[in-house]
């Protein structure tokens, strides 16, 4: 049956067709915003604040104070919880808390024997986190390596920006299909970022340079792959929702917060790259490199006093 609807002349064929490519480019351009996961603004006002040597980490303060308190997650004092999440959305290792473990020697979702937790709460777009993981990485391998310690990594998405998310979708997935390479990755993805808030050069965060730091990190290629549909997909938003919802609840006030043995450390005697091992094992500060504070024996009580 005839619509009886006049013939579009040239002219308006022309403009229709114009119309409807530039509604494609302003599609495409809203998409291109949403992945463009670091601001230059973001570069800008998160930078790390470093003068003159390590001793000058200013480490970011949150105020968390006035959020209400919940029963659902055990305070740090009460040690790990011991139920995994167990949902759809979560890696398979994760805790109740949004937390995930490492423990004899370095091994995933294992808590060492006897050895105390070293609990680290962060955010992937935290820059005091990332000064601090460069700072004390090779540390804490070194400590895990020796057995000296069980690390429990608690995310959360304090500072609200997009790329904790692209982070976490893409470490739910090394979790998942890589879980050996894990860790090396954690800190790959905070190197990566490290690089471009001192660069002040955002172009590698971005999928791709996840998966390139992936593969730097001896991730096989084909779980790489993985990472876009992933993040496209949010797949692993609950993991990250569930890590807000723990890091409130425990009243924390911000990133990064370290705990030892159930207690809140100090983070102005982090400073250093042995402050972590003089910690751990009860030593006086020395000068000596990272790996052999590592092995410095604890004192004997006898020789105390």
């Amino acid at each position: 049956m005839s619509t009886n609807q006049p013939r579009q002349t040239k002219a308006q064929r022309r403009e229709a067709a114009r119309l409807k490519a530039k509604e494609l480019r302003e599609a495409e351009a809203r998409r291109a915003r949403r992945n463009t996961i670091a601001r230059r603004s973001f570069i800008g006002t998160a930078g790390v604040a470093v003068a003159g040597g390590l001793g000058y980490l200013v480490y970011l303060g949150v105020d968390a104070k006035n959020k209400p308190k919940s029963s659902k997650f055990p305070a740090p004092s009460e040690g790990l919880p011991s139920a995994k999440a167990n949902q759809n959305g979560i890696p398979k290792q994760v805790l109740s808390d949004a937390s995930w473990t490492y423990g004899e020697g370095a091994a995933l979702d294992t808590v060492g024997a006897s050895t105390p937790v070293l609990d680290i709460y962060f955010d992937y777009s935290c820059s005091h986190c990332a000064e601090f993981e460069g700072v004390h990485t090779q540390e804490i391998n070194q400590l895990l390596s020796d057995k000296k310690i069980t690390l429990a990594l608690h995310p959360c998405k304090l500072l609200r920006q997009e790329w904790t998310s692209v982070v976490m979708n893409a470490m739910g997935v090394v979790l998942d299909e890589a879980p050996a390479q894990s860790l090396s990755f954690h800190n790959a993805a905070f190197e990566l970022f490290s690089q471009a808030l001192q660069t002040k050069n955002q172009s590698n965060m971005t999928v791709e340079g996840l998966v390139a730091a992936a593969t730097k990190v001896n991730v096989p290629k084909e779980v790489s792959a993985k990472f876009k549909a992933a993040v496209d997909a949010n797949k692993y938003k609950k993991w990250v929702d569930l890590g807000d919802e723990a890091f409130k609840a425990r009243d924390l006030e911000g990133t990064p917060t370290v705990f030892f043995k159930g207690e809140k450390v100090d983070l102005n005697k982090l400073q250093t790259r042995t402050a972590l091992t003089e910690l751990v094992t009860g030593s006086t500060p020395t000068a000596q490199p990272t790996q052999q504070a590592s092995q410095q024996p604890s004192p004997q009580p006898t020789q105390q006093g």
